[in-house]
């Protein structure tokens, strides 16, 4: 192993530390810099001084993978950008017209959480560490990476600084701290709960007091800070963790094992404590606590989609998936194979496997997916065939994030959530196939 390659594998395993420092650096960007102010026009997304570091990143993780000399990652990504080449000259031929940054901008990104999947499989399996010793410091990157991304939600609340999740004809609710999308957050913490919850469940007794609570605080921490947001996603990985969690810790307390169960027991008083601490400290600082905070955002989640089963499942991207249909549709074999580009819309449709299709054709459908789907089905299919807690939460975690990336987006195509994504689908393929000893 050179040098350099040893000091790049480094610094990958520091950036599972400084991709949520990223993200809050975004936000506090957005937040005090631009005001908010950050978008060009609707189709642009902000262009951080986050994104740009990131996409320098992805640079250094496509030499990384050059310098080990991995030609099957080569070759897997080479029909990706074919299938996005094709798409711009779709997009051509179609509207006569390209938006080549718009182009650029989100393809990358689809790029990066490639590249991050490449990369985390070979820092896993190159670390010179057993398969346990690689387990325990991925899961402790995951809860410092949960404390760091909670923690820009819920000290912003005690003094009312951030922004609402929502503000619309039934009032503002919800909160999202510093965070610009609540969508991305969201995605974030929904793939790094269950992991971090079932870990915390698998690790021997004889670990520290502080470990405890500083795991506890953070498990805490992150579900209070989905329950602050508000969104459905937030609510559906909060119910599917805990069922998963809960069933878990039952079973095992049936079969003379009270570890599990214990440690859901310490969470649940952690949660209640800070949930009484940031409370009060917010009452003092602007008048009002969780309870109201709370009881406004389940409110208005319930009168919001109460209007129709499309708004509950959808909330509106139906009208922005079916103008991008239409073009798709008429645009006629040329748009079917290779789709109508990314540039050519305003908007995105905010639904990861429409977005493929559409904007990259059957072709890019086929090629852009294929290794999500492989590595997808190789590890369900591995997990049944033997349990484990660890399992248990890579499975949970990858299942809410497929759901959310059919019906909502927000995975594929953004460097947050993605990013989590990939690197808990390199995990999950580790877990599974690594021989301990080795």
């Amino acid at each position: 192993m050179s040098e350099k390659t040893k000091k790049l594998e480094k610094f990958f395993w520091f950036y599972l530390i400084l991709n949520p420092i990223l993200d809050i650096i975004s936000g506090l960007y957005i937040q005090f810099i631009t005001g908010g102010d950050v978008y060009n026009s609707a189709s642009i997304a902000p262009v951080t001084p986050s994104l740009i570091i990131r996409m320098f990143i992805l640079l250094v993780m496509v030499a990384y993978i050059i310098m080990i000399k991995d030609w099957k990652a080569v070759k897997i990504a080479i029909p990706m950008g074919v299938a996005w080449l094709l798409s711009i000259f779709s997009e051509f031929i179609t509207f006569h017209s390209i938006s080549i940054f718009i182009d650029i901008q989100y393809f990358a990104k689809f790029a990066y959480n490639i590249a991050v999947f490449f990369v985390y499989c070979h820092l896993m399996k190159r670390s010179g560490l057993s398969k346990e010793q690689v387990i325990k410091k991925i899961n402790k990157y995951i809860m410092i990476s949960l404390f760091l991304l909670t923690v820009v939600i819920v000290i912003p609340y005690i003094f009312g600084a951030g922004h609402y999740t929502y503000a619309d004809r039934y009032g503002y609710r919800g909160f999202r701290g510093f965070y610009y999308s609540g969508n991305d957050i969201t995605g974030a913490l929904m793939i790094l709960f269950p992991i971090g919850s079932c870990y915390y469940l698998s690790i021997s007794e004889k670990i520290s007091r502080k470990t405890h609570v500083f795991y506890g605080l953070t498990l805490a921490m992150t579900l209070l800070s989905m329950l602050m947001i508000g969104t459905k996603t937030a609510f559906l990985a909060i119910g599917g963790t805990i069922i998963a969690v809960v069933l878990y810790a039952v079973i095992e307390l049936i079969r003379k094992n009270k570890v599990a169960f214990c440690r859901v027991l310490i969470v649940a008083l952690i949660f209640i404590i800070l949930y009484a601490v940031i409370s009060g400290l917010a009452m003092l600082a602007t008048g009002h606590g969780m309870g109201k905070t709370l009881e406004d955002t389940f409110n208005g989640f319930i009168y919001a989609n109460n209007d129709s089963s499309e708004a509950l499942v959808f909330n509106g991207r139906l009208d922005k998936l079916i103008p991008t249909w239409h073009d798709y549709r008429d645009g006629g074999i040329i748009t079917w194979l290779f789709g109508v580009g990314r540039g050519s819309q305003i908007e995105t449709i905010e639904m990861d496997l429409f977005e493929v299709l559409f904007y990259y054709g059957i072709f890019g459908f086929a090629t852009m997916l294929w290794l999500y789907f492989k590595e997808g089905f190789t590890f369900v299919y591995r997990f049944i065939r033997k349990f484990s807690v660890i399992g248990l939460g890579a499975f949970v975690s990858l299942g809410l994030c497929v759901g959310y990336l059919i019906i909502a987006g927000h995975v594929l195509f953004t460097v947050t959530s993605g990013f989590y994504f990939t690197v808990i689908l390199a995990y999950a393929k580790f877990i599974t196939t690594c021989d301990l000893k080795k």
